[in-house]
């Protein structure tokens, strides 16, 4: 057996529900330094957790890699989620206007535009692209019709990208960063 000690730094970030910036818990975050260029960071907050580790940050500790990254690179880091999420409840309006569009242009007859239009109506009522009529879908937006469904955000990556804007701002106010470091300089 191997036993190898590492530089973990602790830190508690409270009163977070009082910055409109954040409307959080108050956060644990865990910044392990295996070695020079390689950490790890944990993030706790009301019962979730997020963690990551990088291997090839330069000669950056994981608090000063971890500050010179944007949200959206760290959140995909950290938990995989997507920005967007499909958007059923528009798709319906989407496929009617894109029907209307194709009669328009004479791409469909009367019967056929009557007949997706009223197809696209179901739309709405779906929870996952397997409860959509893929001839119709595909009738509509073409072959590739899933890339036609509209998006929302995500509120579940939202909510990450506050944590990781409030754990940058924890880091940087302990002082685990020089001014020189956190001009990434």
């Amino acid at each position: 057996m191997q036993v190898e000690l590492s530089t973990v730094t602790k830190i508690k970030l409270t009163h977070l529900q009082e910055m409109s910036a954040f409307r959080l818990d108050p956060l644990t975050v865990i910044l392990d330094n295996f070695e020079p260029g390689r950490g790890k960071i944990i993030i706790e907050c009301f019962g979730e957790s997020w963690s990551a580790s990088w291997a090839a940050m330069g000669k950056r500790t994981i608090a000063q890699f971890f500050c010179n990254c944007d949200e959206h690179y760290l959140a995909k880091n950290l938990s995989g989620i997507s920005g967007d999420l499909p958007d059923y409840e528009k798709l319906g309006d989407t496929a009617r206007q894109e029907v209307c569009r194709l009669r328009r242009e004479s791409e469909l007859t009367k019967d056929e535009a009557r007949d997706l239009f009223e197809d696209a109506g179901r739309f709405s009522g779906a929870e996952t692209s397997h409860d959509l009529d893929g001839s119709a879908m595909q009738a509509i937006f073409g072959d590739e019709w899933w890339h036609s469904i509209p998006d929302k955000p995500n509120p579940d990556y939202e909510y990450l990208c506050r944590v990781i804007n409030a754990v940058q701002a924890g880091i940087r106010e302990a002082g685990l960063l020089s001014q020189e470091q956190e001009q990434g300089q």
